[in-house]
């Protein structure tokens, strides 16, 4: 295990992305949203464009390559597609210093494999970060290889808690945090929009429908923490107090709709280990 020196967030400290695609532009905005002191971001995509539309603040400027990002950078994310991801940590590899700190945000690619092509120098640590993260509502997984010594590691947590929830897990548990955190919003706006389209059948205007929907979908979110973080603590205690018709809640449970949930995620977890073998 290598001891990296330590970027502190009450200092100056500049955070390199490359890749300014959907979640790279999360990433960005989510900081920007919520700065950490003395924080500068420096962005490159091999698309220009992708990369000048996160110039919406001083702290955001444009690398012109990978070099010149890899220059300013403390922490280098890597937040680009699995298929560029030997081509991009190529760039990468005799080029990075052995005080920074390389973040992979990429679905499939391990720490092993990654490893193998930056060499033995920097820290190195995989992330699985949501959308949410854009609005500092993010819900993010991270992990870190042998190399990588554990003060890093709390650093990086660090540097991701502006942007949502931080939690540690083993790496070979990421799969399943590709199918919860990452295709959940997903799933959970499906079932919005199963209640909207049943709302607008009892008869409400589409309108009506979907701003009680979003608010019923807030109030429950907020909720949760009341009653453990446990959804079915939150479904009895909404039952106990006359909160459930449960005739209504047999039509659900008949057609086992939490059983499909487990098969979705199921999929997803599969879809997210294929990813990793196509790279691999």
């Amino acid at each position: 295990m290598q001891a990296t020196p330590q970027p502190s967030t009450a200092t100056a400290v500049t955070l390199g992305v490359i890749g300014a695609g959907n979640m790279g532009g999360a990433l960005v905005e989510g900081w920007v949203r919520s700065p950490l002191p003395g924080l500068g971001l420096v962005v490159w995509d091999k698309v220009e464009a992708a990369g000048r539309r996160l110039l919406t603040s001083d702290m955001v400027s444009l690398a012109g390559s990978v070099d010149a990002l890899v220059q300013k950078a403390d922490v280098v994310f890597v937040v680009v597609k699995p298929k560029d991801a030997a081509e991009v940590l190529g760039l990468l590899a005799g080029r990075l210093r052995r005080d920074q700190v390389v973040v992979s945000a990429m679905a499939g690619p391990t720490l092993e494999w990654m490893r193998g092509i930056i060499g033995p120098g920097p820290a190195l640590i995989r992330i699985m970060p949501n959308l949410g993260v854009s609005l500092g509502a993010g819900a993010l997984a991270m992990t870190a290889d042998t190399l990588t010594d554990a003060a890093t590691v709390q650093t990086v947590a660090r540097l991701l808690e502006p942007l949502g929830i931080v939690e540690s897990v083993p790496e070979d548990a990421l799969d399943a945090v590709t199918a919860v955190a990452g295709s959940g919003p997903a799933f959970l706006a499906l079932v919005l929009e199963g209640l909207e389209d049943g709302a607008v059948a009892a008869g409400l205007p589409r309108v009506a429908a979907q701003a009680l929907v979003r608010q019923a979908a807030l109030d429950t979110a907020r909720l949760l923490p009341l009653h453990s973080d446990s959804a079915a603590g939150l479904r009895a205690h909404l039952d106990a107090v006359g909160g459930l018709d449960r005739s209504a809640m047999a039509v659900l449970e008949d057609r086992e709709v939490c059983v499909a949930f487990k098969k979705a995620i199921k999929v997803a977890m599969e879809r997210s280990r294929s990813l990793r073998a196509a790279v691999h």
